[in-house]
Formats: structure tokens, C-alpha cells, sequence
């Protein structure tokens, strides 16, 4: 890197653009062998698509000429008499000769292999076994049809193929085989291949799963009978394995086999017979264009790398001129010369380089005059925000913000801030710099008619005042505007100049203006936290008076007060039964007055915060069964069901408020479905916490009051509720109890169905709180 640091500019170029231009070169060269691997591998595709097509081409025959035959052998049995051979066996020459298949001979042998009819009718076979052959023996073993290799016929020892098929059963239930046997050499299945010419040394092989030659197209060696393929095994392991196959193939010869020359191959197996289609080409003349290509491609690279340098030589001269040019611009620029233009030539990108410079001169040049704008406007504003935190009295505060106003603009001989009139259409003046204010006492500045907006309209008519229409020769205002609202103007007046504000001047007014906005919005809402603060106080008075009167609360004496007198009586005596309802009474209502003062304390204490709790390990659904024990004796027509996991976890929780919200749920639960029905307490985890509900078969609460049933002393205004006894406390103490311990409380109602109360602790150690 130091090496590049101490080169020139033009010398950098030369060096970058070479190494560029090399490696140019050699991704081009890869680009290039990339192509002719390509090529090739396309040539070899296409040697294996055709290689495909003469396969199923053959298959197709093959298939055919097997069916045939199997047909015909279906129809002919072992130990048939020769006479009625004949018929089957014409029809069967006749469709094989249709299909240009040269029949040599055909055999009719019994279940032992042993031939027991032929045509043409030869003594020399008779009663010859020729079982050995394999696919002979295949179809007796398997009753299997097959096509065989080539092999010699019989007595003649000519080249055949031998299709086989089991004949029927005969009289003594044994099966024969139908053997026929095809001159290849004078059958036509190759004419199909063989006007297929790959170039001058091009041919198509059809070889069989011993790897002989059964036949050969032009201008292939001439076949001799039996010949053997030149890859024979590496031929009949891909019969074998059914894999096609190609490449260039002269590695792949038998050990010791002298190679004549590079081949490049395409070979498909046969799917009817154990046989492979090849088609075979000269290495040399079948990768002669791609070659040929990789030739072309690496002269065309070295002539274009060649016109590329000579390129760079011309144009790396020019180029390093006019950079040093643009060199000694940007100095004078960081030398702060704003002034001197940049000299610009050509439309190339140095250029427009050198445009783009003399564009960036002009723009810093106006940048800095707009920058030391800003930076006086910023100063201005900074000492407008120190009068905003001089005092707290509004009308002071305004009246310094217009004061300071009046003093940093410089064209401003007075100013005046418009306010927005207490229950009147129309601006008032609040405070006045540089005016005599009191001409101004008492008017309410409205729009004339026609003006096109209201806050104009309104400085319009302040400044054609009779105190000012006369003297001002030119104003400038910005809009206060509170919580969206226009409530004012801020307006800037000059005595001496029609121009004598600038649009610098007119932003700074609009930025006071909105200062004065923040200024009116502190002061409302400092007033509006004390008046919260009040109603705060008031509500926590409110607070201490029901705890202070919760004693005092009679309703239940009175029906105590009453029993207890009947009982103490003197002059009446009650039998025992009447003595224990009296009695069971008075405790219900003891009961009841001993919930409500609790509720009445408990409610007290949440809303003055001086509930503490004392947390310990609690068990849930083991206080869910307690409550439910204490509450299933009074509430027979219901049936209660806790569903918790057994591996509910433990929560740290106070234990009595925590049992106060389960027996206030399920007391509402029991309250609120006065027609029986099941209550389930129920419980999961979820999200780091712990939910539990409950839910009943009740009457349900409509929408519109499931947002106040937490409230404290609300109750649902219906026929259920009138006729059900409460304070309206105990939802309100339970969202307070899990809120004390960080969780919440939500509710699912359906009016007429039931509703599911739930609320949610949070799991892990959590500090004691109040």
C-alpha cells in the first residue's frame, strides 16, 4: 500500500487499469472454459438423447415382437399335435415378418428342454436338448417370456436371438416353451439406426448383456459374427445396473486391450432384453468446435486486453491534467477562496466533477451567509427560552417574551401580542412593547368581511387601528396556536421602512410565537395538575370518611336487634325450632355486617395505599378447594370444579388477600347464577405468569357496564341485581388486591350464559410492596 501511496495519479491508473485488464483476461479465459464445458457437456447430452430414442425405438420393437409371441405360445400347448401348430405359427411368421423380423427358426420344446417340433423341420434337432441356453431356461424355471444375447442357433451355428415364451399346460399338466429364433443379419430391427451419421467417424452399436455386438451402423468396423464390444464388461455392467451413461471414455478398455483410438460415447440400457444402444464418435472430430472455440475466445481476449492498454495509455494523460486541475481548486476552497470559480471542461464525469465543485464553491458560499443567519437566530431564541424560565406569572412572562422580541429584531420598532377574548369571537391585546397600550383597552379585534382567513383578518384590523394605521409602514406576526387551536398572534410593527423585515426575521417570529404557545400551555396545565391535585385530596377525604362511618352502618342490627329483643322476651316463650331460626338469623346478619365493615376497611385502605403485604408460598388451587368447602354448604343447588394441573406451580402471594379474591369471585359466581348451575375455579401458566378463573352459568353483564364493575360501589342497574343483596365493593377490593401484587384483572361475559372472572399473578420472588 505504501508502494501505491508514492505513485502518481496518472501511474495508478496505468497500474489499476492493468491489473484490471488481467483480471479482466482471466475471468474471461474462465468464462470461456466455462462455455466449452458447457458445449461439450451439451454435445454430450445430446449423444445420450439420441442414444434414448434408438433405445425406445428398439424397445418398442422388441416388446412387440415378445408379445406376439407370448400370445401365440398361449395358444398352443406342449404335447399338441404338429397339424395344429401350423396355423398358430404362420399367423405368428406373418406378423413378424410385418414387423421386418427375419425368423431363422422356431422350436416347440416339452418341460425337460427337449425340442418336439421346429420349422423348418430339421432331424438334426429333434429330440435335442437346448435347455442350456439361459433364457431357455428361464422361461421353464420362471414361466417367465425373455429375450436372449446372441448366440448361435442349433446344428447351424448361425447368429440368432432367441425369444422364449411358456406354452399352456398339456394333457399331463406340464408346460413347454415356444422358442423363436431371429436373423439379426437379415432382419431390418436396426434399420432405424442405421441412417444415423455423427460426422465422418460416428456409429450406433447395439450390444447384449455379454457385451457382443449384435449389430453395427456405418462407417463403424465391419461386424464379424460373435464380435466383442471394446468396452465388453464396462458394456455389460451398465446393463446390468439399467444406468445410462457418457463421456469421454478411452480409460475405461479391458486391462491389455490395445486402444486404437479416444472415443466420446453415449450408452442406454434396454428395458425389453439385456441389451445397450451406444453411440460412439472420434474424440477428436466430436470436441473439434469446442476447441475450436476456446481458441477463438483466448485470441479475442488477448486482442481486446491489447486495445484496452493502448486506451488507457491515451486517456490516463488527459485525465491526470485535468484532475490536477481539480486538485488545485480544492485547495484554494479549503483555503476558504469561495470566490474564484472552478475551470470546468468536457462533458465526461471529470467534468462534471469539476461542475459538481464549482456548484459545492457556490453552495458553501451561500451555506456560511445562511449559517451565520442561523447561528443569530439561535442565539436569539436561546435568550427568549431564558426569559421563558425567568418567572412563572403568565401575564410577566408574555410580557418580557414580547419585550425581548421587540430587542433582537432588528427592523422591530414595537410589537404587540394578540390573545384569543374570554367568551368573545375576536383577538384582545394581552401586552404591548414600544405602544402606548391603552388605546388598545377594551377593543376586541374581529376579521373585517371578506378576509380569506381569521387570524389575519384580526391582525388586519389591529394595524388599521386609528392608533396605528397611520405610522406603520410594515409588520410581520406569527400564530400561537394551542392544542390545534388559533388563539393568537405575535406581531412585529416598523415605523421608518416598507421593507424593513426579511424573511430571517419572519421565521424568528413564528419561532417566538410558538415559545408563547408553550409558555400559555405550561401555565394551563400547571393549573390543571393543581386543580387534579385538589380533586386527589378531596377523593382520599372521601376515602377516610367511609372508613370513619363503616361502624356506623345499621342495616344489619336492625334485624339483630329485633331478633335478640323477640328472644329475651318475658312474656312469650318460642318453641326451639322458631328459637334456632332467630338464631341462625342473627348470625347470618352478624356475618353480614362483619363482611361489610371489612369491605367497607379493606376499600379504605387500598385507596389510601396503606394496604402491606406479606407474601409467603401459596398453593392455589389447595385455597381454591378451601373457600369452595366453606361456600358449597350454603350454595346446594350448585356444583363446584377446580381444574388446576397437578404440577401448578407455587406463587409468592399474601394468603389472605389472595383468598379474599377467590371468595369474592365465587361468591359473585354464586350469587349471580341464582338458578344453580357449575362454577369452575380454574388455573394455567402462560407467559412468566399465573391465570386463574372463574366462571359461572349466570345471568351474565352487558357490554356496556363490564368497564365499571371494578369500580368501587358500582353495581349493575337490573331485575338480578335489585333482588341480589351486595355493596358493590368486592370486585373493586379484588382488582386491588391483584394489582398490589403486579397483576391484572379481566373479565368475558355473555348476557343469559354466564361470566368468566380471571386475573393473573406474576411467577418469581417479587419484592414486598404496599
Amino acid at each position: 500500500m505504501k508502494f501505491l501511496t508514492n505513485l502518481t495519479l496518472g501511474k495508478k491508473i496505468t497500474l489499476l487499469t492493468t491489473l484490471g485488464l488481467l483480471f479482466g483476461v482471466g475471468v474471461f479465459s474462465s468464462l470461456g472454459m466455462r462455455a466449452v464445458n458447457q458445449a461439450t457437456e451439451t454435445m454430450l447430452q445430446d449423444r445420450l438423447t439420441t442414444a434414448r430414442l434408438v433405445a425406445d425405438y428398439l424397445d418398442e420393437a422388441l416388446g412387440r415382437a415378445l408379445m406376439e409371441l407370448r400370445k401365440t405360445a398361449q395358444l398352443i400347448e406342449s404335447d399338441g399335435a404338429a397339424d395344429s401348430l401350423e396355423p398358430e405359427i404362420e399367423a405368428l411368421e406373418d406378423t413378424y415378418s410385418r414387423l421386418s423380423i427375419y425368423t431363422h427358426s422356431i422350436y416347440l420344446l416339452n418341460d425337460r428342454g427337449q425340442v418336439i417340433w421346429s420349422k423348418p423341420a430339421d432331424l438334426g434337432v429333434a429330440a435335442i436338448d437346448i435347455s442350456s441356453y439361459p433364457t431357455i431356461s428361464q422361461a421353464l424355471s420362471s414361466g417367465e417370456p425373455g429375450i436372449s444375447g446372441l448366440v448361435s442357433a442349433p446344428v447351424s451355428d448361425t447368429p440368432v436371438v432367441f425369444l422364449a415364451s411358456p406354452t399352456q399346460e398339456g394333457g399331463g399338466g406340464n408346460k413347454g416353451v415356444l422358442v423363436i429364433a431371429i436373423d439379426l443379419a437379415q432382419s431390418s430391427i436396426g434399420g432405424f439406426v442405421r441412417p444415423i451419421r455423427l460426422g465422418e467417424t460416428g456409429y450406433v452399436e447395439i450390444v447384449d448383456q455379454n457385451g457382443i455386438v449384435v449389430a453395427r451402423t456405418e462407417p463403424g468396423p465391419k461386424l464379424a459374427p460373435f464380435e466383442k464390444s471394446d468396452h465388453s464388461g464396462r458394456f455389460a455392467a451398465l446393463i446390468s445396473a439399467g444406468k445410462p451413461t457418457r463421456g469421454v471414455c478411452h480409460t475405461c478398455h479391458e486391462p491389455g486391450q490395445k486402444v486404437d483410438r479416444k472415443d466420446v460415447l453415449a450408452f442406454v440400457p434396454l428395458s425389453a432384453a439385456n441389451w445397450g444402444v451406444v453411440i460412439r464418435q472420434s474424440e477428436e472430430e466430436a470436441l473439434a468446435p469446442t476447441r475450436e472455440l476456446y481458441q477463438n475466445l483466448l485470441l479475442f481476449g488477448v486482442v481486446l486486453g491489447a486495445i484496452a492498454l493502448l486506451f488507457v495509455a491515451i486517456t490516463t494523460r488527459d485525465i491526470g491534467s485535468r484532475i490536477r486541475m481539480l486538485t488545485t481548486a480544492a485547495q484554494r476552497i479549503a483555503e476558504g477562496d469561495l470566490v474564484s470559480p472552478v475551470t470546468t471542461s468536457g462533458k465526461d464525469e471529470v467534468g462534471i466533477l469539476a461542475q459538481t465543485f464549482d456548484d459545492m464553491r457556490a453552495k458553501l458560499k451561500t451555506s456560511y451567509g445562511e449559517l451565520e443567519q442561523k447561528t443569530k437566530e439561535l442565539s436569539s431564541l436561546l435568550s427568549v427560552s431564558e426569559v421563558l424560565t425567568s418567572t412563572l406569572d403568565l401575564s410577566r412572562l408574555l410580557e418580557a417574551v414580547v419585550a425581548k422580541a421587540v430587542e433582537i429584531i432588528s427592523g422591530a420598532d414595537g410589537g404587540a401580542l394578540l390573545l384569543q377574548a374570554e367568551d368573545q369571537e375576536g383577538l384582545v391585546v394581552q401586552c404591548a412593547i414600544g405602544l402606548d397600550k391603552e388605546p388598545f383597552s377594551g377593543l376586541v379585534f374581529t376579521p373585517p368581511p371578506g378576509s380569506s382567513s381569521a387570524d389575519e383578518g384580526a391582525v388586519t384590523a389591529f394595524l388599521q387601528s386609528p392608533a396605528l394605521h397611520p405610522r406603520v409602514q410594515s409588520y410581520i406576526s406569527g400564530q400561537v396556536f394551542h392544542r390545534g387551536q388559533h388563539i393568537g398572534s405575535l406581531v412585529m410593527v416598523n415605523f421608518r421602512d416598507s421593507q424593513a423585515f426579511s424573511e430571517s426575521d419572519r421565521r424568528l417570529v413564528q419561532a417566538i410565537a410558538d415559545y408563547v404557545a408553550i409558555a400559555i400551555e405550561r401555565s394551563q396545565l400547571m393549573a390543571e395538575a393543581e386543580e387534579a391535585r385538589a380533586l386527589h385530596e378531596a377523593d382520599r377525604l372521601r376515602s377516610q370518611i367511609i372508613s370513619s362511618v363503616s361502624h356506623e352502618l345499621r342495616t344489619p342490627l336492625t334485624l339483630i336487634k329485633g331478633y335478640t329483643t323477640s328472644l329475651l322476651r318475658q312474656d312469650a316463650s318460642w318453641e326451639e325450632e322458631t328459637q334456632r331460626e332467630f338464631l341462625q338469623i342473627i348470625d347470618e346478619k352478624t356475618d353480614e355486617l362483619r363482611d361489610l365493615i371489612d369491605k367497607l376497611l379493606q376499600s379504605a385502605k387500598l385507596e389510601a395505599g396503606a394496604l402491606r403485604l406479606e407474601k409467603e408460598p401459596v398453593l392455589i388451587p389447595r385455597l381454591a378447594q378451601k373457600v369452595v368447602d366453606e361456600l358449597a354448604p350454603r350454595a346446594k343447588n350448585h356444583k363446584f370444579t377446580l381444574k388446576f394441573a397437578p404440577s401448578f406451580p407455587v406463587v409468592e402471594a399474601d394468603i389472605r388477600c389472595l383468598e379474599q379474591v377467590l371468595r369474592n369471585l365465587t361468591e359473585n359466581a354464586v350469587k349471580y347464577s341464582p338458578k344453580g348451575g357449575e362454577v369452575v375455579i380454574a388455573g394455567e401458566t402462560r407467559d412468566g405468569k399465573v391465570i386463574v378463573s372463574v366462571s359461572d352459568e349466570g345471568v351474565g353483564i352487558p357490554p356496556e357496564h363490564r368497564d365499571k364493575v371494578f369500580e368501587r360501589f358500582y353495581r349493575v342497574d337490573s331485575m338480578a341485581t335489585h333482588s341480589t343483596p351486595g355493596s358493590g365493593l368486592g370486585l373493586s377490593i379484588t382488582k386491588g388486591h391483584v394489582e398490589a401484587h403486579g397483576g391484572e384483572v379481566w373479565l368475558e361475559s355473555t348476557v343469559g350464559k354466564g361470566s368468566k372472572f380471571y386475573f393473573s399473578l406474576p411467577l418469581g420472588q417479587q419484592e414486598d410492596s404496599e
